[in-house]
């Protein structure tokens, strides 16, 4: 008889997904990244419960909140662990030869593995976000009816994030042997750093881009990209919406064409096909 041939296309990326192992928010990693997420859900009811809700709209506490701790620090920090986790356990444990060894092209298996990790991180985010949400509005009565469709805009915004840092930390984890270390000093640099500094430089990061979405999409100033400099001395144009949905999906194919590159060299021991080719 002869052997069944192996699968193709989009059946070999959803075999990838299925079979993706490693990575997985279990035990120690589930609860600090479950403690992480939900850390301003937390502060946020502890301040209902003292009977602070806030100055301004329910929705201009959720975007203030939304701003400050997840954009930019939170959602960054977990995908480190959840994107460098997903190849980079493989070798780390040992076990990147059943990897190498499934018939699976390597582009398939990265996009599979890259979609796994976008699901593990959307099932841990956007219910934490939606928390935030409902607890900064429910004191406002009916308020949290009203904004839906502004919720709905940010969770769409926040799941393109999340794809194209899954991708990015994807690649940290297959390029470098301490990916969560050089993945910090990435976020640090262009999160925290570029995304501060004019607009020709701001546009570097992913963190620019997902503020003007937001900015634009809500029209809520907290979210006004550091990058951008309105005023009446020095007006700069704003960003389409167009351009940074461009410059996000080049971000994350850019990242998973790299990584599929990095997976067709390695070997199970990490070591780089190329350069053992060249010391022989």
């Amino acid at each position: 008889m002869s052997r069944p041939r192996p699968p193709e296309g989009l059946a070999a990326v959803r075999v990838a997904a299925r079979t993706c192992v490693a990575g997985a928010p279990r035990g120690r990693r589930r609860i600090g990244l479950l403690a992480l997420v939900f850390l301003p859900a937390l502060v946020t009811a502890l301040v209902l419960i003292l009977g602070e809700s806030g100055r301004g709209t329910g929705f201009k506490n959720f975007a203030t909140i939304l701003g400050v701790a997840y954009l930019g620090r939170i959602l960054p920090l977990a995908m480190i662990f959840l994107g460098t986790a997903t190849f980079g356990d493989e070798w780390a444990g040992g076990t990147a030869c059943y990897v190498l060894g499934q018939p699976l092209s390597r582009r398939a298996l990265v996009v599979g593995r890259w979609l796994a990790c976008v699901r593990r991180a959307l099932v841990l985010v956007l219910p934490a976000v939606a928390t935030v949400y409902l607890l900064c509005l429910l004191p406002f009565g009916d308020a949290w009816q009203v904004y839906l469709g502004a919720l709905g805009w940010t969770l769409a915004v926040l799941s393109l994030l999340t794809c194209a840092y899954a991708a990015v930390f994807l690649f940290f984890g297959l390029a470098f042997a301490r990916a969560v270390m050089w993945s910090m000093v990435y976020v640090f640099i262009s999160e925290m750093v570029l995304s501060q500094l004019p607009q020709s430089l701001a546009m570097l990061s992913l963190d620019f881009h997902a503020r003007n979405l937001l900015w634009q999409l809500s029209a809520q100033e907290v979210f006004k990209p550091r990058g951008l400099t309105l005023g009446s001395d020095v007006i700069v144009e704003p960003v389409s919406i167009g351009v940074s949905l461009l410059w996000i999906a080049c971000f994350t194919v850019g990242a998973l064409a790299l990584s599929a590159l990095v997976l067709s060299r390695k070997e199970a021991g990490g070591e780089v096909q190329a350069a053992a080719s060249g010391e022989a």
